[in-house]
């Protein structure tokens, strides 16, 4: 036989509205094959009338008891799928057959049973939703410069807690869902009128968002996959950045085109990293580096706080490889406001060794780490312009 397959508009804790669904799409020749919490196998056939009735039983990977299917198909009706486990699907031609469920009151306790376990599931993944919550934020607020771990994004410590936060989101949502639409289902065995309540999206609604956000997550790992060349470097084309070269000697570098790492974060997606070495890292030779971050950010206020946040984060040189120190080390900083930015400061290591400038003009953040003898309070001018 023919099969069709259509999206399923009814949230699985929706008793009454599935049932409904399910009768009709049999009055248009579509049979239930395969039941699916987004998307539902139907086979074709003649358009007739059929009942359907979802029963409640936790049921294993055997499938629901054969006592159960047995009884039931004394009585005319047919097991045809179950839900999530947690309720089986009968279906009925005989419009003259009586309902399956004989004992209102076990019904009654197995549909009470699964309201209490979807109460225990929202908490449990409400919990996990807070938990994830206070870890990044914990982690973002430790030293004081949120928008610094933001902008310096580290795949590791910071995309993985948001992908699992994204995940977890959508799923207690879901489950609050499950846990008011069998309450209502109970309600309406008991006979009590509906609640009042202010309204709230079915589960189906948050299913589709999980979904969604599944997609989106897999789009990007596959986009990610396919252009390897992300972290390669490339011709600067926002700015034009400082050269060792001038910081060392006071003249410009004659070079046509720059090169840097188009890099994103969750907060800014077009940002560029500029390095310019000369000498070992560790040897006894004179060692020289120059980093330049810039940021073209998405709003205005965030500009001057995320410079102010990079400058006090570099100055705890402990990020990277090339900006990492073990021993402690005293800074003078210095603010120049007539400098033509919103806000440029320039911070010097007592002995002379290291550097930093960090300015934000507009929408767009430029910080600077120098390890050298020049002097970037002598390029004022030059900072300025890459944020103009």
């Amino acid at each position: 036989m023919k099969r069709a397959y259509k999206l399923t508009p009814v949230s699985m804790y929706d008793v009454r509205g599935l049932e409904k669904w399910l009768e009709e799409q049999a009055a248009k020749g579509l049979f239930l094959k395969k039941y699916r919490p987004l998307v539902c196998t139907f086979e074709k056939g003649e358009p007739r009338r059929v009942r359907y009735r979802l029963e409640p039983c936790r049921y294993g990977i055997d499938g629901p008891p054969d006592d159960m299917l047995d009884l039931y198909q004394e009585y005319g009706w047919q097991h045809v799928g179950g839900v999530n486990h947690e309720m089986v699907i009968f279906s009925c031609e005989d419009p003259h057959a009586p309902e399956p469920h004989t004992d209102p009151d076990i019904r009654l306790e197995q549909w009470n049973k699964l309201a209490q376990q979807a109460r225990k599931d929202f908490r449990g993944s409400l919990l996990l939703v807070l938990f994830v919550i206070l870890g990044i934020t914990i982690y973002l607020l430790w030293g004081g410069t949120p928008l610094a771990k933001l902008l310096l994004f580290h795949y590791n410590t910071t995309f993985l807690p948001c992908i699992l936060l994204l995940n977890s989101i959508p799923q207690s949502l879901i489950a609050l869902s499950k846990d008011r639409e069998l309450a209502a289902v109970i309600r309406e065995m008991e006979g009590l009128p509906k609640k009042r309540q202010f309204w709230f999206p079915s589960r189906q609604f948050f299913s589709w968002l999980g979904a969604v956000v599944l997609i989106a997550l897999v789009a990007f790992f596959v986009f990610d996959l396919r252009h390897p060349d992300l972290g390669d470097a490339k011709p600067v084309t926002d700015f034009t950045p400082l050269t060792l070269m001038e910081l060392e000697t006071g003249q410009p570098k004659d070079q046509e085109v720059f090169y840097g790492t188009p890099l994103w974060s969750p907060i800014c997606w077009n940002q560029w990293r500029c390095l310019d070495l000369d000498g070992p890292r560790f040897d006894s030779g004179p060692y020289h580096y120059l980093e330049t971050r810039w940021f073209n950010l998405y709003a205005t206020f965030l500009a001057v706080p995320a410079a102010r946040d990079l400058l006090a984060d570099s100055i705890k040189l402990d990020e990277d490889f090339f900006w990492d120190v073990k021993e402690p080390v005293a800074w003078a900083t210095r603010e120049h406001p007539d400098a033509g930015a919103d806000w440029l400061s320039v911070a010097d290591s007592e002995d002379g060794t290291y550097h930093i400038a960090a300015a934000a003009l507009g929408d767009k953040v430029v910080l600077i780490r120098y390890i050298g003898t020049g002097d970037l309070a002598e390029h004022l001018d030059k900072i300025v312009e890459m944020v103009r």
